[in-house]
């Protein structure tokens, strides 16, 4: 693993298999690895907000991504972002809006004004940090989205800016 890196995870329970379902992917969840030297990732959750963990007391499954070498972004940018974040908010609203527009866009219903008028500036849902940390290094993560603020964990792995390094 190397810092940069973006871990897509696997849940196993209800909510994230809901998440999953809803967003036609087999991810629910993403983090990014600050530290490979010191096995450490920031993620946003639902209970504790955005956090750091320790990779190696990971237990659920996840696979790595990681950005293209075509795509040119500033790594130390990414990460001064995501530790400028730790301590704040989960974006409960967010994560509603997304499952909402991701739930009408599988049923068919045509999404042409997305923007999500909950969305908190201080609050996060994961991948919505991870698309703004590695936009503020110049990077549009997944440019396929015209509003990335509201990307799931299934965007950025189907993203043309991202390829899978390890597959559980």
């Amino acid at each position: 693993m190397k810092s940069g890196d973006i871990l897509l995870f696997m849940g196993e329970d209800g909510i994230s298999k809901l998440i999953a379902w809803g967003t036609n992917s087999k991810y629910s969840h993403v983090a990014i690895c600050v530290s490979a030297e010191m096995n450490l990732a920031i993620e946003a959750i639902t209970r504790g907000g955005v956090r750091a963990r320790d990779i190696r007391k990971i237990k659920e499954k996840y696979d790595i991504y990681r950005v293209k070498e075509d795509y040119i972004y500033n790594l130390n940018k990414v990460i001064s972002y995501l530790v400028t974040k730790l301590n704040l908010k989960y974006d409960y609203f967010g994560v509603l809006f997304l499952g909402l527009l991701k739930l009408l866009a599988k049923i068919g219903l045509p999404l042409k004004d997305k923007a999500n008028k909950w969305q908190i500036d201080r609050d996060y849902f994961c991948s919505e940090l991870c698309y703004e940390a590695f936009n503020a290094s110049g990077l549009d993560i997944v440019p396929e989205i015209p509003d990335a603020d509201i990307t799931s964990p299934g965007d950025i792995a189907k993203s043309v800016v991202t390829e899978a390094v390890k597959e559980d």
